[in-house]
């Protein structure tokens, strides 16, 4: 068999499932030129109350596209006049600073485009317009600090930074003022180790941003924070629903620290507000006084796996990678970079099993997290994520030295780096020529020595477009016989998955044991987006859970969509242009070759068909026409060549969701000819190959 070894061989497809899932950069942490200010000291500017709420609102373009933050402000003012129709309802001062955004909705803010203000049950008070701050700098957070705290005195303070969240890499924030410039967890650190309480913790700290509940942002409030409140996961646009405000009277446990009974209100407010929607979502409120005795064990775990098994947890990880509980926008061919920590710690069990350090790790986590909920997601989040480096992510080495920055666990650093060194390591997978046989199936063989080196293999259905070398893929399919040998085989459909007569481009991006997940790209709406669609017992059908604007990766965005009606969708399929991958593919073998396995292949018949052309190709399948099945159909006889978005996309035929029945999944057939089969594989370091593809000649049933 002569076999040859490739990279990933759809270079363009490739790249398109990076740019849309990996490498749009919504904003940076660093490397905007910064505006300083002076940090200043404040006089009191109110009398003291029971409590003093600072909200740090970077309205960037959440606010300027969506109104985001005007939104929230009216439900907190709304809220405030509820409670302030309690008797006893206790002294309370929120105070806000406003900016980051080009444009506000608040009518106070019309022509203001930065500003202090307060909020009370008559609306807003006090409003202090000032000159454009960058809310990506540090010392912008300590100067409100230092304002919150010396102008408005209190028994109590919390903090609520609103905006952006990418998590320990992505930071907080996004300033529209300043190229997107955001704070890095060091850069929080920073900002409030230099403020007025920077001896004393705040009794609470919250996120209303994605990603943030991570036990990276936890180490990074240690000593800052008596409690913490975050999302490990992406927020709906939404956010907080600030009716919790309206518990901080007289509901309020009095057997509880007031930050921890102010966060018990903000997870239970989440939980009704999203309680009936289709989108995985998730709340956490940590116990800060519980993270020095987690984090001592965790560090002594990680530290003792061994050096000589590092590369054995490595490959571990690897296998394991889409069976792990993710959370954040699903990377086509990839991973999310942000893990649940039981699932991690489940990994390095499998290699270096200490059961008395992973059960105290579990106790002092469920001590930790002292509360959460979570929807839509197989099993039960532990309710904090932890980074874990993805060989698919094209800028893992900045990622990386943004990581070293965050002062987190200094044996875990140590891991992820070595990690980080494995997935960069060059490799590749073997395989020999492919064959399509006479009774409908596809097989190709891999060198057995890189079988356990593959974690995923899908048929990869492709579509040409005209007759310039350009095909799209129409879809993958997971079910694909592995065989011991290295053997891949296969059974194209004669239907795929969809909606309204229109297949869509699934990717399987999560494979647990009672829970599969999906991602397709679509415009939704006119924007570039993924939707996310998961099948499980209940859902044998599928279901789509959520929409997430393209690019949502470590830099994610508070905007995630859920289908409703009005919405507009048009499905999306990724192009590839044959002629630049690095040898010519096998489009099909000659009819010899197609009633022989793979493993009778022989060298002569590769040289048969390895050298024939795409057009050689379409005249022996009958040319790319096929049936039409109608209206809910997929045939390639309807493809044109002015359907691009962008270099990267082919569209699909754009449809309205008019009523509920046109959110669901269905099969959508396709006609049997005109279409090519490879597969597309996944090994251990998250790369991506495409083998060769070839037609499928229907049989001559005669007439």
């Amino acid at each position: 068999m002569d076999e040859k070894r490739k990279r990933v061989t759809a270079p363009r497809i490739a790249a398109a499932l990076s740019a849309l899932l990996a490498g749009a950069a919504l904003y940076t942490v660093s490397g905007s030129e910064r505006q300083g200010i002076q940090v200043k000291e404040y006089t009191e500017a109110a009398e003291a109350a029971d409590s003093t709420i600072m909200v740090y609102m970077n309205g960037s373009d959440l606010e300027g596209d969506y109104g985001a933050a005007t939104a929230d402000l009216r439900e907190m003012m709304d809220a405030l006049r509820t409670a302030g129709q309690e008797e006893n309802f206790p002294s309370l001062h929120v105070v806000v600073e406003a900016g980051g955004s080009t444009r506000w909705e608040l009518d106070e803010m019309d022509g203001v485009p930065y500003a202090r203000f307060s909020l009370t049950e008559d609306g807003i008070s006090s409003m202090e317009p000032m000159e454009i701050r960058n809310m990506g700098d540090a010392d912008t957070l300590t100067d409100f600090v230092n304002y919150g705290v010396q102008s408005y005195p209190a028994n109590h303070y919390g903090l609520i930074l609103w905006n952006h969240g990418g998590g320990p890499v992505g930071g907080y924030g996004s300033d529209s003022h300043f190229d997107g410039d955001g704070l890095s967890l060091e850069e929080i650190r920073e900002a409030l180790d230099h403020s007025v309480m920077a001896d004393k913790a705040f009794d609470f700290v919250a996120f209303d941003a994605c990603l943030m509940g991570s036990v990276e942002i936890a180490d990074c409030l240690e000593g800052r924070a008596g409690y913490v409140i975050a999302s490990p996961e992406l927020e709906p646009q939404d956010g907080y629903d600030y009716s919790w405000m309206t518990a901080l009277g007289d509901s309020l446990p009095s057997d509880m620290e007031w930050g921890e009974a102010v966060g018990r209100s903000m997870v239970d407010a989440y939980d009704a507000y999203y309680a009936s929607g289709t989108a995985p979502v998730a709340m956490s409120l940590l116990d800060m006084k519980e993270y020095p005795a987690f984090h001592e064990v965790f560090h002594q775990y990680v530290d003792g796996i061994p050096q000589e098994l590092r590369e054995e947890l490595y490959r571990e990880l690897g296998k394991d990678r889409m069976k792990m509980l993710a959370f954040g926008s699903r990377q086509a061919g990839g991973s999310p970079e942000l893990v649940d920590v039981l699932e991690f710690l489940d990994a390095c069990q499998s290699v270096y099993p200490d059961e008395s350090a992973f059960q105290t790790l579990k106790e002092r986590m469920g001590k930790l997290v002292t509360d959460q909920w979570a929807k839509g997601y197989p099993g039960n989040p532990s309710g904090l994520t932890i980074y874990l480096p993805s060989g698919s992510n094209p800028y893992l080495s900045e990622d990386l030295e943004t990581y070293d920055t965050t002062g987190f666990c200094s044996a875990y650093r140590q891991l992820t780096d070595g990690y980080a060194v494995y997935l960069a390591r060059e490799s590749g997978v073997e395989w020999g020529n492919i064959n399509a046989h006479k009774d409908g199936t596809v097989e190709i063989s891999i060198a057995p020595e890189d079988v356990s080196d593959v974690t995923g293999a899908y048929l990869a259905v492709f579509c040409p477009v005209g007759d310039d070398g350009n095909y799209y893929l129409l879809c993958t399919d997971s079910d694909v016989d592995i065989g011991v040998d290295g053997t891949l085989r296969a059974a194209p459909e004669n239907s795929y998955m969809g909606m309204k007569g229109q297949v869509l481009c699934l990717i399987e991006t999560m494979n647990l044991d009672a829970y599969t997940e999906y991602m397709a790209p679509v415009l939704y709406n006119g924007e570039l987006c993924t939707m996310r669609i998961g099948f499980d017992e209940e859902h044998e059908d599928g279901q789509v859970l959520s929409v997430t604007p393209a690019g949502q990766t470590s830099e994610a965005a508070k905007q995630i969509y859920e289908l409703k009606e009005g919405d507009r969708v048009t499905p999306l399929y990724l192009v590839e242009h044959m002629e630049d991958v690095e040898e010519e593919p096998v489009d099909g073998a000659k009819d010899g070759a197609k009633d022989e396995t793979i493993d009778g292949a022989k060298d002569e018949t590769k040289d048969e068909a390895g050298d024939e052309t795409k057009d050689e190709i379409r005249d022996e399948t009958g040319n790319t026409a096929g049936s039409s099945h109608g209206e809910t159909s997929h045939n390639p006889d309807q493809i044109t060549e002015d359907r691009y978005y962008t270099d990267s996309y082919y569209m699909g035929t754009e449809f309205y969701i008019e009523e509920p029945d046109d959110m669901l999944l269905e099969t959508v057939p396709v006609s049997g000819d005109g279409y090519f089969y490879g597969f597309m594989l996944m090994d251990v370091r998250q790369n991506i190959y495409y083998t060769d593809f070839t037609g499928i000649e229907t049989e001559d049933t005669g007439s």
